[in-house]
């Protein structure tokens, strides 16, 4: 059998076998020379402050390889700030596990505002208390402090304005959960780069890489429709590859598979293709966005993305190979394989979405 006709598949309990499809992608494969010292320190640090309540969950969270995909992002940074910056995924994935995708404050709007209020704010100022703490609030001290100590005042801005972002997204999501309602394929896209945290993403990237992009030029329309696609088809991607997992463990959390499923009436497998389809004519629109910005691009932006085109081959191959999107801890069984990759986009050409939350987009290739 060969790569590109292997199939990614797991067996629902209350349905049929979901077959996922090749993945496109131009990019060449890239990861940093010293992974393996970046996700020790890692691990080092989540021992530490004891990110987890038992050796599984421990299993669990060191599974997500998080620093692999932040060392495939950003191949040629300084090791020791991409630890720094991997540790915003550790503990992210920790929170996720707690707060959002699964417990009460995953199913309750007021309750997660209220946690999520109090976890804003120590991004905002790590030095900021609380009477009755959050649980892993220390830890995200810390890593705020680690991330921001590499930073200039203006990214340590962003960082907190991103952080916000990201936390405000997952509101948004849980409102939906609380509520027992389905978002539209639009409300799903204007949305998805901040329920999944892409803009934090982005900024702990610049941070690392010790690129700092000026507000006129990161402000333009071109600049902004670029990274908001990228961060959009990164996070579907990250949907497909997640999809299996989130069923099996009944994550609370919205995926494009399923928005689609809900949207049009349609079984899972058919909305799997419409979600490939909607990835590949975002990451065409993306590709033609930064060909037409390289050429007049500040050497920092095209550093900045540079680490884009690294995120975006990393988190296929990284979905992957983390077990947390493919292994069932507790058996050991692996439901989930790569599919392959494909040469051209399914979709070539560059016509508007009909999704107006995100349609100026492509009115930017004509700037």
């Amino acid at each position: 059998m060969t790569q590109s006709s292997r199939v990614s598949e797991y067996q629902r309990s209350d349905g049929p076998v979901l077959e996922l499809l090749p993945f496109y992608c131009p990019i060449e494969a890239a990861v940093h020379p010293e992974f393996d010292a970046i996700e020790q320190a890692c691990i080092s640090w989540i021992d530490d402050y004891q990110l987890y309540f038992d050796d599984q969950q421990r299993s669990r969270l060191i599974g997500t390889r998080a620093a692999l995909i932040y060392s495939m992002a950003l191949p040629n940074a300084e090791a020791e700030k991409v630890a720094d910056v991997a540790k915003w995924l550790y503990w992210g994935f920790a929170t996720d596990d707690l707060y959002y995708d699964n417990g009460p404050t995953s199913k309750s709007s007021e309750s997660f505002l209220q946690l999520a209020a109090q976890l804003v704010r120590i991004c905002e100022e790590p030095r900021a208390r609380f009477p009755q703490e959050v649980p892993y609030s220390d830890s995200l001290r810390d890593l705020v402090k680690a991330i921001t100590r590499h930073a200039t005042p203006l990214q340590t801005l962003e960082w907190a304005s991103t952080a916000r972002a990201w936390f405000f997204g997952m509101a948004w999501d849980v409102s939906n959960t609380s509520s027992g309602r389905t978002p539209s394929i639009n409300d799903y896209l204007m949305m998805r780069m901040h329920t999944g945290g892409l803009a934090s993403w982005v900024t702990t990237l610049n941070i690392a890489q010790g690129v700092e992009i000026l507000p006129k030029e990161a402000a333009g329309g071109p600049v902004r429709a670029l990274i908001e696609a990228w961060s959009t088809f990164a996070l579907l991607i990250n949907d497909i590859s997640s999809y299996a997992k989130e069923r099996r463990n009944g994550d609370s959390s919205s995926n494009i598979i399923s928005v689609i499923a809900n949207e049009r009436d349609r079984r899972p497998q058919e909305a799997v293709r419409e979600a490939y389809a909607l990835c590949d004519a975002i990451a065409r629109l993306y590709m033609t966005l930064r060909d037409r910005i390289h050429s007049t691009a500040s050497d920092n932006l095209r550093k900045c993305i540079e680490n884009l085109d690294h995120t975006w081959r990393g988190i296929i191959e990284w979905g992957f190979l983390a077990a947390r999107y493919n292994v069932d801890l507790e058996t050991g069984e692996h439901f989930q394989q790569f599919p392959g990759w494909i040469s051209i986009p399914r979709s070539t050409n560059l016509e508007v979405l009909p999704y107006p939350a995100i349609s100026w987009w492509w009115d930017e290739l004509e700037n």
